[in-house]
């Protein structure tokens, strides 16, 4: 049985392509390259960019060319914006991985569609941070986007915790880096779930002395932030 817990997630989740959330808007500008255009294409497809969670006030989501590969949250704007160049990136590393391990082009198109949706996940995390007036940092980001992930696409959970676990030791990829993050990220989604969710803990992607402590964890952060990252009409 999920845990306790996760039952109020799991009422909460719909399939992607479901009814977006009423304060959020999404936007694709124009590319202005065949390797843009294959990004653009590429989120616009894995329906990546797409939330139910309630926000406090409304979100506008760019997917735009930048001069860098990067994603950013600007409050005052009330934007998010994801680039090109920075869901190519991640692509193309993963790309790599995937080809040399042979693995399926099943497996390999999973790992992708879920980096980008962590990627905007932690954005929107960045999002629920400051619109609900609390101190902005990147590991506050990653508990809002675990809930919101949880919440919006359990059936990426397990690909993104091995996305960003695969990506975690590639500098440059803005939300993804970082092995002791990605750790973190990945204990939280296995406690929603350890049975629903055990490949996460089979894969390595969080370490085994830490995997029996995710409970908690996860119980610790749903306890002090899920009221602010729920479905909308909740």
């Amino acid at each position: 049985m999920p845990h306790p817990l996760i039952a109020l997630v799991l009422s909460m989740t719909s399939t992607l392509g479901a009814a977006p959330s009423p304060e959020l808007s999404v936007s694709y500008e124009q590319p202005g390259s065949p390797r843009a255009e294959q990004a653009r294409k590429l989120l616009e497809e894995s329906g990546a960019l797409e939330t139910g969670i309630r926000l406090p006030a409304p979100v506008e989501v760019v997917a735009r060319d930048c001069d860098a590969a990067r994603a950013t949250w600007e409050h005052e704007e009330r934007r998010i914006t994801i680039c090109y160049q920075l869901a190519d990136q991640a692509r193309r590393v993963l790309d790599g991985i995937s080809e040399t391990e042979e693995a399926d082009a099943g497996t390999g198109s999973a790992r992708v569609d879920a980096a980008l949706s962590v990627l905007f996940h932690h954005e929107l995390g960045q999002a629920l941070t400051t619109l609900n007036g609390l101190p902005e940092s990147d590991g506050q980001a990653d508990r809002f986007a675990a809930l919101t992930l949880l919440a919006d696409a359990p059936e990426r959970v397990v690909a993104a915790a091995e996305a960003r676990h695969l990506l975690a030791g590639h500098t440059g990829i803005e939300g993804l880096s970082g092995p002791a993050e990605s750790a973190t990220f990945a204990c939280l989604l296995y406690g929603a779930d350890p049975g629903k969710y055990r490949r996460i803990a089979e894969g390595g992607w969080v370490p085994p002395e830490r995997a029996p402590s995710c409970v908690d964890e996860y119980d610790r952060v749903r306890s002090a932030i899920g009221s602010m990252a729920v479905k909308a009409g909740t």
